[in-house]
C-alpha cells in the first residue's frame, strides 16, 4: 500500500519525467494484480492519501465493468461502496465524486440484468437515503447518487459506450428501462424536498437533479423545437402551483448565492418550456404558464445589481421559453402582457448598453440577451408578417421603441472597434458578419411593424450620417473619427436595405407588404442610397486612394437588394439605375479590380438584372455596358489587365444579361477566343501566351456557367464544341501548372451547368471528350512525373477539379436517360470507371490527407460502389489493390463522414464479392480484417467506427469464411499467450454468431437484416470483452 501511495503522489507532484513514469509503472502495476479487487478495496478503506483513494476507486470501476464480472459480484462492489460513500465523512470532494460516479455507472450496468423487483429495491434504497433526515451524509449522498445515476442514464455518448464497453443500444435500453419504470419516483422525490425547502447542504443538487430530469425530454439536437414534451405522468408532481411558488420562494432567499441562484433560473427556464399531454386543455396549459410568467414578472422589474448580466441574461431566456411555449397556444389572453414585458426587458437592456456603450471593450454583454429577446419577438409577431392580420397598437408601440434604442446602440457599438487598425481573420469576420445580420433581420421584422416610424428613423439616419461625411473636415482614412463615420454610414445602410428588401434572393422578389403604404418613404430610401453609391463611384474616379472599400462593398450589395424588389415599382427612375449600375462596374473595375469583395458585389448586381426584364433591354441600349462587354469579351479588351478569375466571373454576369435579348452579340467574341486559343496551341509558348491562355479559359468557364434552362440553347452551341481544343490545350500546356487546373475547371463548369439539358447523342459525345481529357490528363501527370512536382497544393488542386469532374459525369445517370436505347447508361459508367482506373493511381497517401480532396474521393467511390459493386471488384487487381488501401485510409480517418463511407464501400464489395465471387478479389477483402480488429481492440473507436465496423466485418467474414481462422492466427501471431488465447476464444464466439453457410436464396436475403444486428450485437460484446482484458492486461 505504501508503495501505491508513494507512486500516487509522485504521479501527482509532476516532478521529473522519469519519476512519473516510474510512478505510472507501479499505479499500472497494481492495475494488472490478480488481487488488484481486494488490494483497491483495502487501499480504499486504510490510506489516508487521498490520490491513493482516487485510484482505488476508478481501479475499482474499470475491474467491476470486464465482462467477464458477474451481475451478483458487481452488486457487492456496490454494496460496499456505498456504504463507505455513507460511513466516510472525510473523504476529500474530488474522491468522493468519483466514488458516487462509479456507484451510478455498476448500477447502470447491471440495470439491464437485474428483475423489475431488484430494480425497485434499488431505487427505493436510494430514496430512503434522499429523504433521510437533513444534514445527515446518508442524505446528501443519497441525492448526490439519485444526480449522478440519472446523468449516466439520460444518454449514450462516445466518451459512455468506450468506457462502459457496451454499444450505444445498451445505453438506449437502459435509458428507455428507467423512463418506464422509475423515472417518476425520481421526479416525486425531487419535487417532495424542493416543496419542503431542503437544506443549504442539499439544496444545489437537488436542482441539479431537477434539471437532469427535465432535461431528460429534450428534443434530439437535430431538431428546432425548445419545448419538452413531458410525460403525462409527471402532471401531480410537476403541474402544481405550490411547486411553482416553492422554487420562486427558493429563489428569492438564495438570489445572492451566484451558483446557487443559477441552478434555480436553469429549473424554471425548463419549466418555462414543459408543454404536451400533461396539460388536460389548453386552458391548463396557459394557467401553468402564468404561474411562471406571474412569478418571474418581480425579477424583470427589479434586476439584482450584484448579479445583474447572468440574471438578466437566464430571464432573456425564461420569457423566449414563456413566448415560445405561448405561442404553441396561440392564446390572445397572455399577448398583451406578455408584449409588454418582452418590450420592457428589450428597452432595460438597450438602456443598459448605451450606458455601457463607451467604455472599452468588446461587445457588451446585453447583446447577448438581446439575441435571445429577438428570437421572442419574431414569436409574437409572426401573426402579423402578412397583410391579413395588422399589428395591434401595442406591438407598433414597442416597434417604434425597440427598433429606436436598438439603432443607438449600435451605432455606439459601430465605433466601438476600428477594423482599420488590425486584420481578423476572414473566417472570424464572416462569422461575425453572418450572426450581426441574422440578428439586423430579426429586428427589421420588428421595425416593418410600424414602417411609417421606424422608416423615417431610417431616412433620418441615412441624411444625417450621409452629411456628417460629406462636411467632415478631413475625410481621411487615417482619421479615426472618419472612420468611424463610415462605419456608421455602412451600418445605416445594411439595416435600411434589411428592412425594405428582405427577402431579395428568390426567382421573383416581392416588396414588404407593410412598405405597400410607405413607398413615398421608401422611394426616398432608395433615391438616398443610389445618390450615395453614385457619390462613391465618382470619389473612386478621382482618388481611389482615399476611399473605403468596405464602404463600397455595402452600398453595392444594398444596390442589388434594392433593384431586384423596386426596379419595377419606379419604372421613372430605371434608366437612371441601370446607367448607375454600368458606370459603378466600370469604375471599380478600372480602379478597384484588385478588391476581390468589391468585384464579387460588383458581378452580383450585375447577375441580378436578369430577373427584371426592363433592365436588361436599358443594358442592351446602354453605350456604356456595350464598352464593359467589349472591354471584357475581347481578347485585346480595354481591361484586359483585370485578374483572369475576376474577368471570368464578369463573362459570366454579362452572358447572362446578353443572352435573353442578343444571343448573335456573343458569336464574334467567342469565335475570337477559339481562334487566339488555337494559335497559341501551335506556338512556341512564352510567359505572355500563358497569361492570356488563362485569361481565355476563364471566359470560356464563365460563358459555360452561364448557361441555364432559358439560356442554355444559345450558349450550347458556342460551348460544346471547345471540348477537342480543350484537349489540345492540355496537350500543349501539360507543364503550366497553373493551366492544367483550369482546363478540368472549364470542363468541369461546362458538364456541371449543361449536362442536364443536352440531348442524348450529344450528352454520349460530351462524356467521349471527357474521357479522352481525362485520359490525356492521366498520362501527362503520372505518379513519377507527379512525384516531381514539389507544391502539394497544386497536385491537390488538379486532383480536386479531377474528382469533381467525375462526379458531375455521374450525376447524368441518376438525372435522366428514361428513353434511353442505345445502352448510355453503361456508357456513363465505363467512362467513368475508365477515369476511376486513370485516377486512382495518382491519390498518393499524402493527398489524402486534405480534408476536402477526401471527401470528394471517397463520396465518389462510395458511390460507384454502392451503384456498380460488380465493375468494381472487376478492376484491374494492382487497381483495387491500390483502392482497397485507399479506403484503409479512409478507415483511420478523422472526418467521421469519411469514416462512415469507407466502412459502407468494404461491407458493400464484400457483400458484392459474396452474391458473385471473382478471381480477381479473392482475398484481397481479407485484409481488411486484421485491420478493422486492430483498431476495435487496441484503439479508441468511437461509436461512428463500431458501427460501421460491425456492418463491414459481417460480410468480410461471410466472405473470408474458410480463411478465418488463418487470418485469426496472423493477427494474434505476436500476442502474449493469455492475450491469444482470450482473442482466439472470442473470435471464434463471434464466427458462431454468423449465419450458417448456404447459396444467397430469397429466404436468406430475407433474414439478412435479423442476422446482421444479431452479428453487431455480439460484436459489441467481443469488443467490450477483449478490449476491456487488453486495458487490464
Amino acid at each position: 500500500m505504501e508503495a501505491v501511495e508513494e507512486a500516487c503522489l509522485a504521479f501527482a507532484a509532476g516532478r521529473t519525467t522519469a519519476e512519473r513514469q516510474a510512478a505510472e509503472s507501479v499505479l499500472h502495476h497494481f492495475k494488472q494484480s490478480p488481487q488488484a479487487h481486494a488490494d483497491s478495496i483495502h487501499l480504499l478503506t486504510h490510506s489516508a492519501v487521498p490520490m491513493a483513494q482516487f485510484h482505488a476507486v476508478t481501479t475499482l470501476c474499470e475491474l467491476s465493468l470486464l465482462e467477464r464480472v458477474s451481475v451478483s459480484q458487481r452488486k457487492e462492489t456496490i454494496g460496499f461502496l456505498l456504504h463507505h460513500a455513507t460511513s466516510s465523512s472525510s473523504m476529500p470532494s474530488f474522491v468522493a465524486s468519483a466514488l458516487i460516479s462509479t456507484i451510478a455507472i455498476l448500477i447502470k450496468r447491471n440495470w439491464l440484468q437485474e428483475s423489475p423487483t431488484d430494480r425497485t429495491a434499488i431505487l427505493s434504497h436510494i430514496t430512503q437515503l434522499a429523504s433521510s433526515s437533513s444534514n445527515t451524509p446518508s442524505n446528501l449522498v443519497g441525492i448526490k447518487l439519485l444526480l449522478a445515476f440519472v446523468t449516466e442514464m439520460r444518454g449514450a455518448s462516445d466518451k459512455k459506450t468506450r468506457a462502459m464497453f457496451q454499444p450505444v443500444a445498451f445505453h438506449t435500453s437502459c435509458r428507455q428501462a428507467l423512463e418506464k419504470d422509475g423515472l417518476v419516483q425520481i421526479l416525486a422525490l425531487a419535487v417532495h424536498l424542493i416543496t419542503h425547502q431542503p437544506s443549504p447542504q442539499a439544496l444545489e443538487h437537488v436542482y441539479l437533479l431537477t434539471v437532469e430530469l427535465l432535461q431528460w425530454f429534450e428534443a434530439p439536437s437535430d431538431s428546432t423545437s425548445i419545448l419538452l414534451a413531458v410525460d403525462p405522468r409527471w402532471k401531480p408532481y410537476l403541474v402544481q402551483a405550490s411547486f411553482v411558488q416553492a422554487i420562486f420562494q427558493a429563489y428569492t432567499t438564495h438570489r445572492s448565492h451566484g451558483l446557487w441562484s443559477h441552478t434555480i433560473r436553469q429549473v424554471l427556464i425548463l419549466l418555462a418550456s414543459v408543454t404536451g399531454s400533461i396539460f388536460d386543455s389548453p386552458d391548463h396549459h396557459v394557467a401553468y404558464i402564468t404561474w411562471i410568467f406571474h412569478g418571474a414578472l418581480f425579477i424583470f422589474h427589479h434586476p439584482l445589481p450584484s448579479n445583474v448580466e447572468r440574471e438578466v441574461i437566464d430571464m432573456c431566456q425564461l420569457t423566449y421559453r414563456l413566448v415560445s411555449n405561448w405561442s404553441s397556444l396561440n392564446d390572445p389572453a397572455l399577448a398583451d402582457p406578455l408584449v409588454s414585458e418582452v418590450a420592457r426587458l428589450s428597452c432595460l437592456l438597450l438602456q443598459s448598453a448605451l450606458q455601457e456603450a463607451d467604455e472599452d471593450g468588446g461587445e457588451v454583454w446585453q447583446m447577448e440577451g438581446l439575441d435571445v429577446l429577438m428570437d421572442a419577438w419574431s414569436l409574437l409577431t409572426a401573426p402579423f408578417a402578412t397583410a391579413a392580420l395588422p399589428p395591434p397598437p401595442t406591438i407598433q408601440a414597442a416597434s417604434a421603441q425597440v427598433v429606436r434604442l436598438y439603432l443607438q446602440v449600435r451605432l455606439r457599438l459601430v465605433c466601438r472597434s476600428d477594423d482599420n487598425d488590425a486584420e481578423e481573420d476572414e473566417d472570424i469576420e464572416l462569422n461575425v458578419a453572418k450572426t450581426l445580420e441574422e440578428q439586423l433581420g430579426l429586428v427589421a421584422s420588428l421595425a416593418r411593424l410600424n414602417a411609417p416610424q421606424n422608416l423615417s428613423l431610417c431616412l433620418s439616419l441615412l441624411v444625417e450620417t450621409a452629411n456628417e461625411r460629406r462636411t467632415h473636415t478631413t475625410k481621411s482614412l487615417d482619421d479615426e473619427s472618419f472612420r468611424h463615420v463610415l462605419d456608421k454610414l455602412h451600418f445605416v445602410i445594411l439595416f435600411t436595405g434589411i428592412v425594405i428588401a428582405d427577402e431579395y434572393k428568390g426567382e421573383k422578389p416581392a416588396v414588404p407588404w407593410s412598405m405597400e403604404a410607405t413607398l413615398s418613404v421608401v422611394e426616398q430610401l432608395v433615391h438616398g442610397v443610389l445618390t450615395l453609391l453614385a457619390e462613391e463611384i465618382q470619389a473612386v474616379q478621382v482618388a481611389p486612394q482615399r476611399e473605403s472599400p468596405y464602404l463600397s462593398e455595402q452600398l453595392l450589395s444594398t444596390a442589388t437588394r434594392l433593384h431586384v424588389t423596386y426596379f419595377d415599382i419606379f419604372p421613372s427612375k430605371s434608366a437612371d439605375m441601370v446607367a448607375l449600375y454600368c458606370q459603378s462596374a466600370t469604375v471599380y473595375l478600372t480602379h478597384w479590380y484588385m478588391q476581390p469583395h468589391v468585384i464579387q458585389n460588383v458581378v452580383e448586381l450585375l447577375l441580378a438584372l436578369p430577373k427584371t426584364p426592363a433592365a436588361v433591354g436599358l443594358c442592351m441600349q446602354s453605350a456604356q455596358f456595350q464598352w464593359l462587354t467589349h472591354s471584357i469579351l475581347a481578347v485585346q479588351g480595354a481591361l484586359l489587365y483585370i485578374p483572369s478569375q475576376r474577368r471570368g466571373l464578369m463573362c459570366e454576369a454579362l452572358v447572362r444579361i446578353i443572352v435573353p435579348d442578343a444571343p448573335d452579340q456573343l458569336a464574334p467574341f467567342v469565335s475570337e477566343w477559339h481562334r487566339c486559343l488555337d494559335m497559341m496551341t501551335q506556338s512556341s509558348t512564352t510567359t505572355h501566351s500563358h497569361i492570356q491562355v488563362e485569361s481565355i479559359l476563364e471566359l470560356y468557364a464563365g460563358l459555360a456557367r452561364s448557361s441555364e434552362s432559358r439560356s442554355f440553347a444559345a450558349v450550347e452551341p458556342l460551348v460544346l464544341p471547345w471540348f477537342p481544343l480543350l484537349l489540345r490545350t492540355l496537350e500543349t500546356f501539360q507543364s503550366v501548372p497553373s493551366i492544367v487546373p483550369l482546363v478540368l475547371k472549364c470542363a468541369c463548369d461546362f458538364v456541371e451547368a449543361n449536362l442536364a439539358y443536352l440531348s442524348l447523342d450529344k450528352a454520349m459525345d460530351l462524356y467521349g471528350h471527357c474521357d479522352r481529357l481525362i485520359g490525356t490528363f492521366c498520362v501527362t501527370n503520372s505518379v513519377t512525373q507527379r512525384s516531381a512536382i514539389s507544391d502539394d497544393e497544386l497536385q491537390f488542386e488538379d486532383m480536386f477539379m479531377l474528382l469533381t469532374l467525375l462526379s458531375h459525369l455521374v450525376a447524368k445517370d441518376v438525372i435522366d436517360f428514361a428513353d434511353d436505347t442505345a445502352n448510355s447508361a453503361g456508357v456513363v459508367a465505363d467512362v467513368v470507371f475508365s477515369g476511376l482506373n486513370q485516377v486512382i493511381p495518382l491519390m498518393t497517401h499524402d493527398l489524402l490527407q486534405y480534408p476536402k480532396l477526401s471527401v470528394q474521393y471517397f463520396t465518389l467511390v462510395s458511390y460507384l460502389v454502392d451503384v456498380y459493386p460488380d465493375k468494381v471488384v472487376r478492376l484491374n487487381p494492382s487497381l483495387l489493390h491500390q483502392l482497397l488501401q485507399s479506403l484503409v485510409v479512409g478507415m483511420r480517418h478523422t472526418n467521421t463522414d469519411i469514416v462512415r463511407y469507407s466502412f459502407q464501400s468494404v461491407g458493400e464489395l464484400a457483400a458484392c464479392q459474396l452474391r458473385q465471387p471473382t478471381a480477381a478479389s479473392t482475398g484481397l477483402l481479407g485484409q481488411f480484417i486484421p485491420v478493422v480488429l486492430q483498431m476495435l481492440v487496441f484503439e479508441a473507436a468511437a461509436a461512428v467506427v463500431v458501427d460501421g465496423a460491425a456492418l463491414a466485418l459481417y460480410s468480410l467474414f461471410l466472405v473470408e469464411r474458410p480463411n478465418i481462422e488463418s487470418i485469426a492466427h496472423a493477427f494474434c501471431a505476436g500476442m502474449d499467450s493469455p492475450l491469444q488465447d482470450t482473442m482466439m476464444h472470442a473470435l471464434g464466439q463471434l464466427m458462431h454468431s454468423l449465419p450458417p453457410a448456404q447459396p444467397q436464396t430469397a429466404a436468406s436475403v430475407g433474414h439478412a437484416r435479423k442476422h446482421r444486428a444479431h452479428f453487431k450485437a455480439q460484436m459489441y460484446a467481443f469488443v467490450a470483452h477483449v478490449r476491456g482484458y487488453v486495458q487490464i492486461k
